[in-house]
């Protein structure tokens, strides 16, 4: 048992099985349903014409709507089979005879609706279907203006095509409202629609030309003048083909000779560069390349760069062409607009030029700064690290860095080695510092010593401050307590020999003979004095320095040995 074919088109759908099960004759039943219930115009009507009616579909569906004893008339080239309450005729609409029999049916009574869902028999040739289906439909209007009574509607199927925006003027010249629709009983693949006209005017008189398909149907050129009238936001109707080819692919010399590129772009799908200068052009890029491939799918911003393209191509032939007798694109010719163009463009050449070496140098400069930028970035993250690694290993306190590399640094090796007397002292040199303490200020230093003249000023000072009762008191105290003996500054020559004391707050952790040891050893072992103690010196000079070691080895010295070479 063979497979079973589709059957019409597929038409075997929901809205076909819903026919057969609810009895109507046709699956378009449903569309007229669907359109009564948006616009309610079945309800209230009395009269009602319905034009190709066949085989009753929308017959049934208005004796079922329509109030009780309602006048329904049925029109159709191919005979109706009876339906209850039905005035059924076989005739042409589009001829007198038609026109008589249903003026003889209504007699006294004007039609409140009139109903159009006639089409030719399709399939030759779209263009000529989709005309003869306008055509149909004129003829309908025509008739229903001489059935329908003031105010009445008119409900009928167009196919879309370039014939469409026509037929929609002369509807709007005949009723307050026209709007079109598509029901959901309609196939989304069909190019139908349904026009709704509602409140007809009925003028006393009608111009004949309204329904002469050669006046209504007149081609009328209507450029597109900006790209935004052909690039628009609201999503297109699905109006049908247009009429020539679908699909039109033209050089790129047709498109440079075009007069209006914009609506030249909306009738083509395709531009071929076939000329090899001009594809070679600067201005032919890869994007402008792949927007030639398919207009269709282009947006306002393509659109707008290939006409832009199309400019400067057209300036670059007609330049080319100015100094050869014959060239290979003829037929060019450049408005006032584009020679502006062209002349602004050569001005702006030499501008750019400049533009580009100053934008050059000012990179340059921005590299340099940003290089520059990078290494101080760089010291600072070495800097960062090396603070963290210190951190952890306790050698810093938080807030609190030994390691300071700043001028502020306490113990800064650079302030060392710029500072001349530091690079003496370290050399052993301290000679400079006697003459520092002999016959600098005193004052100027870390530690100060107070004279005798010193002391009378705080007496007076403090005599001032106090009453002579308090005065007295404290003088009492300081006779009491024991006199303390202020010097100066001595140096090493003058340094008494039996100053032995020490300070009783400081105690050491190690006997006083390890200690002296130890001290013998250090310095003996440095090897400090053995180039003095061996030298070629008087006598005296080698007593005077072997005298000065002991008293240091036993503690008794307590200036620094270094200064031992100043002598």
């Amino acid at each position: 048992m063979g497979k079973k074919g589709k059957v019409g088109k597929s038409r075997k759908d929901k809205f076909y099985h819903l026919a057969k099960e609810t009895g109507y004759r046709s699956r378009s039943a449903f569309k007229l349903i669907q359109l009564n219930r948006k616009f309610q115009f079945l309800q209230k009507a009395r009269a009602l014409i319905d034009l190709c009616a066949a085989p009753g579909g929308w017959l049934q569906v208005a004796s079922k709507f329509m109030p009780v004893s309602s006048l329904i008339i049925g029109v159709d080239l191919v005979p109706i089979r009876p339906i209850p309450n039905v005035v059924t005729l076989q005739d042409d609409i589009t001829s007198e005879s038609c026109r008589q029999a249903l003026k003889k049916q209504l007699q006294t009574w004007k039609a409140d609706v009139v109903l159009n869902d006639g089409a030719p028999n399709v399939g030759a040739n779209w263009i000529h279907d989709a005309f003869s289906q306008v055509h149909l439909s004129l003829m309908a209007l025509r008739l229903a203006c001489d059935c329908l009574s003031r105010g009445g509607w008119f409900i009928t199927k167009i196919f879309r095509s370039a014939d469409y925006q026509s037929l929609l003027w002369i509807l709007k010249n005949f009723f307050k409202k026209v709007s079109s629709t598509k029901p959901q009983a309609s196939r989304s693949e069909s190019a139908e629609i349904f026009v709704v006209c509602q409140g007809y005017l009925a003028p006393d008189k009608i111009d004949s030309r309204f329904f002469d398909p050669k006046f209504a149907f007149k081609n009328v050129e209507s450029p597109v003048q900006t790209v935004s009238q052909l690039v628009s936001n609201k999503k297109p109707k699905a109006e049908g083909y247009e009429e020539g080819p679908v699909y039109q692919r033209i050089s790129l010399v047709e498109f440079l000779k075009a007069q209006n590129p914009v609506d030249f772009l909306s009738k083509i799908s395709e531009i071929a560069i076939d000329d090899l200068d001009l594809e070679k052009h600067p201005a032919t890029t890869n994007d402008i390349k792949e927007c030639c491939k398919d207009i269709k799918v282009l947006g306002r911003k393509e659109l707008r760069s290939l006409l832009s393209w199309r400019s400067k191509l057209r300036r670059h032939v007609a330049k080319k062409l100015k100094g050869e007798s014959k060239g290979s694109v003829e037929g060019i010719k450049l408005s006032s607009d584009e020679e502006g163009e062209a002349s602004a463009d050569e001005q702006n050449a030499e501008e750019e030029d400049e533009n580009e070496k100053l934008e050059q140098k000012l990179a340059e400069l921005k590299a340099e700064e940003l290089a520059a930028l990078k290494r101080k970035k760089k010291q600072l993250l070495k800097v960062q690290r090396q603070q963290r690694l210190r951190m952890e290993l306790k050698m810093d306190l938080p807030g609190v860095s030994i390691a300071d590399d700043g001028d502020t640094g306490m113990f800064s090796l650079k302030t060392i080695g710029k500072n001349e007397l530091l690079q003496t002292l370290s050399r052993g040199d301290m000679a400079a510092a006697d003459a520092l303490v002999s016959y600098g200020d005193p004052n100027d230093g870390d530690i100060c010593l107070s004279d005798l003249e010193d002391m009378e000023d705080d007496e007076i000072s403090l005599a001032s401050d106090l009453d002579e009762e308090d005065l007295s008191e404290v003088r009492n105290r300081e006779k009491k307590l024991p006199q303390t003996r202020y010097r100066k500054p001595v140096s090493v020559a003058e340094a008494p020999e039996d100053e032995d004391k020490t300070n009783p707050l400081l105690l050491s952790l190690e006997e006083k003979s390890d200690r002296e040891e130890r001290d013998k050893n250090l310095w003996f072992g440095k090897g400090i004095f053995s180039s003095v103690l061996h030298s070629d010196a008087d006598e005296e000079m080698e007593i005077k320095q072997t005298k000065i070691l002991q008293e240091t080895v036993s503690g008794k010295w307590t200036r620094p040995l270094i200064e031992v070479q100043s002598y």
